[in-house]
Parts: structure tokens; C-alpha cells; sequence
């Protein structure tokens, strides 16, 4: 049986953390440790408090917060990591039980696994927070205030076929451990929100990864909150760093996993 490590960043929102760790307390693939990334310093109290009603091995990690720095908080979650597989989910996606399941009987398929998520309606957020609903019943789903035409998204379809070569979301993909180090992992020089799950999905198909599609198999519910409005100026130097990656076809990242010499 292969090993997950789920590597989830997180950040300030206890409400949100709370509800997505309980979350993971129903998977039925029982092979994996979670890894709290934090990208800050100040939730240590809060994690060892939650920990008694977890039924599974979570860890914390935490740097110090000097701006928004995901896959620095990722590598950091992957260097003290033991999995086959990396799973990535957000702080605000919770799980359907067959979710690790999924990615881990499908290990020998692909290298890169993408997922999506279905996106709940203000009001129905609300309710899962206030309630502390953990698990999800489709018919509640439907005649809540949440997008039906992400509906399709919530219909567990493991016997459908797979597509290929689908988008990576950041907020549910899966990556081989082998072939993330190949890459040097995730790019630190992406500071900011914007383009870092592209610089993976781009990366790993110039280093000849095969991407696969977990739509309507690896489910996740996505609990609504107002968009952040990212820092444009951010998003350009995000948007060069990108454009060079590719046009001088550089899979191995410099400022990664390792920090390599070669200059730029």
C-alpha cells in the first residue's frame, strides 16, 4: 500500500482548519500522514488542541510570515514528509471519504493528478461551520444555495474513465514523490497569489510527466469565502518568472527543494 503525505498550507482561519482536518478523520484509505504547513507562527495552540479528535497523524510546520509564501510552506511540509504520494488540498476544502482512496489506487497511472472541487453557497458554508457537518449528503447539496452547475462535480463517478492532460487547481492535485523531486519541488520564487500551480503543471510536463484527471473521483467541497484580491504588481514578476521557466524549457527549479547554484 502506498503512503500519502496530504500537505495542506494553511493560515489564520482556525474556523476553516478545524473543519477541514475533522474532515479527514472519515477516509477510508487509512495509509497517510497529514502535514499542517503553516505560513506563519502563530497556530501551534490552536493545532495541539485539535489534535485529541483527530484519528490520524498530523503534523505541523510553521515559518515566519513575511508575505503570502505557499510553496515555501509546501517544501517545508514535503522536506519532514514519508509518503509515495504528495497531496495538496487547501484550508478550505473539505473531503469526501474516498478522497485519498482515489489518488492512492490510481498511484501507477500518472506522475501529476489533478483534481476539482465543488464549490458550496454562502449560506450552506455557514451551516457546515455552525453545525460542524463533516460529511456531505447530495441532497442536501442540491437544495442548498450552492452553484448547481458545479453539482456534477459532487457525483462520486469512480468508474468513469479518466481524461488526460487536465488543468492543475491548486487546491487538489496529487504528485508522485519520486517525480516532485526530479522537479526540485515546489518554486519559492512565486511569492504572492498567482501562477505557482501552472509553474507545476508546466514543469512537469516539460520533464515528460504524464497528468491525469480525478474529476467526479477525488471529491472536495470548497467552503465559501470572499475572493483575495491579489497584488497585480506581484502577479507580473510571477508572470516573468513563469514566461523564462518556459522558454528556456528549465523543469528543475533553482529555488526549490534544494537551493542550486546555477545562476539565472
Amino acid at each position: 500500500m502506498k503512503k500519502i503525505s496530504l500537505i495542506i498550507p494553511i493560515y489564520k482561519k482556525k474556523e476553516f482548519i478545524e473543519a477541514v482536518l475533522e474532515s479527514i478523520n472519515f477516509q477510508t484509505y487509512k495509509n497517510f500522514e497529514v502535514i499542517a504547513a503553516e505560513d506563519d507562527n502563530t497556530l501551534g495552540e490552536f493545532i495541539n488542541n485539535l489534535k485529541p479528535r483527530l484519528n490520524y497523524n498530523l503534523i505541523h510546520v510553521q515559518q515566519e510570515d513575511i508575505g503570502y509564501r505557499r510553496n515555501t510552506a509546501l517544501n517545508n511540509g514535503v522536506r519532514i514528509s514519508t509518503g509515495d504520494m504528495i497531496v495538496i488540498v487547501d484550508q478550505d476544502c473539505m473531503l469526501h471519504p474516498k478522497f485519498l482512496e482515489e489518488y492512492a489506487k490510481n498511484y501507477e497511472k500518472a506522475d501529476l493528478f489533478t483534481g476539482r472541487r465543488v464549490n458550496l453557497g454562502e449560506n450552506y458554508s455557514k451551516e457546515v461551520l455552525k453545525k460542524r457537518i463533516r460529511k456531505f449528503n447530495l441532497i442536501s447539496l442540491l437544495f442548498s444555495d450552492s452553484p448547481l452547475k458545479k453539482f456534477p462535480d459532487a457525483l462520486y463517478l469512480p468508474w468513469l474513465p479518466f481524461k488526460r492532460n487536465s488543468r492543475v487547481l491548486g487546491s487538489n492535485f496529487g504528485i508522485k514523490r519520486t517525480f516532485l523531486e526530479k522537479i526540485n519541488g515546489f518554486d519559492e520564487d512565486y511569492v504572492g497569489y498567482g501562477l505557482e500551480d501552472v509553474d507545476l503543471e508546466k514543469r512537469v510536463e516539460m520533464a515528460g510527466g504524464i497528468r491525469l484527471s480525478m474529476k467526479n473521483k477525488a471529491i472536495q467541497y470548497h467552503l465559501y469565502h470572499p475572493e483575495p484580491q491579489g497584488n497585480t504588481d506581484r502577479y507580473r514578476i510571477n508572470k516573468n518568472i513563469l514566461d523564462k521557466t518556459i522558454e528556456h524549457k528549465r523543469y528543475i527549479c533553482e529555488n526549490g527543494l534544494r537551493k542550486l547554484e546555477e545562476k539565472r
